[in-house]
């Protein structure tokens, strides 16, 4: 039984997507330390890392009826809330349509960035912590449960906050606070780890294991 999972917690698209899992949750542990133009850069160029290396994770069955242990408490959650919302200001608010709520709206509902960004931390930080413990069991079961999560909920969280960041980024009317950082370096530099490269190599990824077929 273990050994018909082990090559699935260890895949290659697995392991990358630890990798860029771990890289998203350790930026926004340092949002503290940004600049609000360095933090919008970065995430801009993570976010849809993560949302491909998550799309091209392999499909498992669970082995325990329990869910594996979780690490995140109330307390880290708003810290990383909190954190980001201080560094947006008033650009943290934004409105969505992609509500279930809004059945039963005729408006846009205001949603925030640091939230989104929250939601998203939480199974993945969860989901790096059982990992890291190195149980092929629960490794697997962690999996099973994170990719189920990205499908259900934290992928369109992720989306919706790409595209409000998007939106601070491009927008005609300046931030002012913005404005008065240095200008932002290359749109891919190598300080965390990743480069335009990576999303090309995903890509081909994708492409050369068939994993296209999920979506017909």
């Amino acid at each position: 039984m273990e050994k018909s999972h082990t090559p699935i917690i260890f895949d290659k698209n697995t392991v990358e997507f630890v990798t860029v899992a771990a890289e998203f949750c350790g930026f926004l542990e340092r949002a503290t330390e940004m600049k609000r133009r360095k933090f919008i850069d970065t995430a801009l160029k993570l976010l849809p890392l993560l949302y491909l290396k998550a799309s091209l994770l392999p499909e498992a069955e669970r082995i325990d009826e329990f869910d594996p242990e979780t690490f995140v408490t109330e307390g880290d959650y708003e810290r990383i809330r909190a954190s980001v919302a201080a560094l947006m200001g008033s650009k943290d608010d934004y409105l969505d349509v992609f509500l279930d709520d809004m059945a039963y709206s005729d408006t846009p509902i205001k949603q925030n960035i640091s939230e989104n960004l929250a939601d998203i931390y939480q199974p993945l930080k969860d989901f790096i912590c059982v990992y890291q413990l190195g149980f092929d069991q629960t490794m697997n079961d962690a999996l099973v449960i994170c990719r189920e999560h990205f499908a259900e909920f934290w992928g369109q969280r992720l989306v919706n906050a790409m595209r409000a960041l998007h939106d601070v980024k491009y927008s005609k009317h300046p931030d002012e606070d913005m404005e008065d950082e240095e200008d932002a370096s290359s749109p891919f530099e190598a300080d965390a780890g990743y480069s335009e490269d990576d999303l090309y190599e995903g890509l081909e990824a994708g492409e050369d294991d068939g994993s296209g077929d999920r979506w017909e």
